[in-house]
């Protein structure tokens, strides 16, 4: 090694070591020992995963499995939506979740779903759901933390056939306007007049044997670390939220809480009484102009501390295999294959 080099390196090693007493541990001036803090065993990772059919992106769902299997974390939350659905046909219903089945027996973690209004829309879906995974809502606890997994359609809500038909007109029409336009301020007022019309038109409900068995569980479970609520509609934004969904915020108000669904196809953030209210865009369902803010394959990463859960959110293009080596164009969107013009050019000041 230069002599220069020797002299820098060991004048950094006599910096760190006042600058930073009880940090840095020395034996000799090639050797450093970084002392951290030892990691709570009560911490944990777990991830949200976002709808999978409603215009469906055929393929994604499964790489999002594969990135989510590159992160190990403890388990894997679902907002629902989990199959195309929407079929009166018990054969069909049965094949759809054979398949959505070989897609999760490919992660390595336990997934923990809810089901959405594609899962279960009338009464022969909701009973092949039942014979085949048991209560369209049910809990879990994993190191002092509650998790809740309500069923935002009990009952699945049947849909005017004529509303239906004027919501999908102005999606078109604004899909329309995005392409050729791009995000304007015309744009994003009819996308809010959009989302509520078509909020309202899927409605959304809580049965009173659903509210008891929340009630129940929060009141079983008053010390938990944290509680997390999980499911498919974001029924606090109905323009009229149902009775019972307003009874479980007010049990909610006086634990820490966080709140994540799905169903819009819009990733949005609110905050309630300083609470996080979540609503996840998507996991390898589509439909929506992709240049709007918040329309995205995405998955969440939560650490769950001793303090308040950290939430990240992930891009799943974003989240890629160690010999996946990629390059960026300017606008920051990543490219397979080698463009040697382009190299030869940007290095010759071209």
């Amino acid at each position: 090694m230069e002599k220069g080099k020797t002299m820098r390196i060991v004048i950094f090693y006599l910096f760190a070591s006042f600058a930073f007493p009880g940090f840095f541990s020395f034996a000799d001036v090639n050797y450093l020992e970084v002392k951290i803090q030892q990691e709570n065993p009560d911490n944990f990772h777990f991830v949200v995963m976002a709808d999978r059919t409603g215009g469906e992106q055929k393929g994604v769902f499964e790489q999002v499995i594969s990135k989510v299997n590159l992160m190990c974390p403890s388990f894997v939350v679902s907002v629902g939506d989990n199959i195309p659905g929407y079929t009166t046909d018990v054969n069909e219903a049965n094949r759809q979740w054979d398949e959505y089945d070989s897609f999760i027996k490919n992660l390595n973690v336990p997934f923990l779903k809810v089901c959405g209004n594609h899962d279960i829309s009338n009464e022969m879906q909701a009973d092949v759901y039942q014979k085949r995974f048991g209560s369209s809502y049910y809990y879990a606890i994993h190191k002092n933390v509650l998790f809740l997994f309500l069923n935002s359609d009990d009952p699945s809500a049947s849909i005017d056939p004529m509303l239906q038909k004027e919501v999908n007109e102005e999606k078109k029409k604004l899909k329309e306007i995005a392409r050729t336009q791009g995000v304007t301020p015309e744009g994003l007022v009819r996308l809010k007049k959009l989302d509520d019309k078509n909020r309202d038109m899927h409605g959304g409900k809580i049965t009173d044997a659903q509210f008891e068995f929340v009630s129940r569980v929060l009141a079983e479970h008053k010390d938990v670390r944290w509680t997390f609520v999980i499911m498919h509609k974001p029924i606090w934004k109905l323009t009229s939220p149902p009775a019972n969904w307003l009874k479980i915020e007010e049990l909610l108000k006086d634990r820490p809480f966080t709140i994540f669904a799905g169903h819009e196809h819009i990733h949005t953030y609110t905050q309630k009484n300083n609470r996080d209210y979540i609503v996840m865009c998507t996991s390898g369902a589509g439909g929506m102009p992709q240049s709007l803010p918040g329309v995205y394959q995405h998955i969440l990463w939560v650490t769950v501390t001793d303090k308040e859960p950290v939430i990240a959110n992930l891009l799943a293009d974003g989240i890629l295999e160690k010999a996946d080596i990629r390059s960026i164009d300017k606008d920051g969107n990543s490219k397979n294959g080698i463009d040697v013009k382009k190299i030869v050019e940007e290095f010759s000041g071209k």
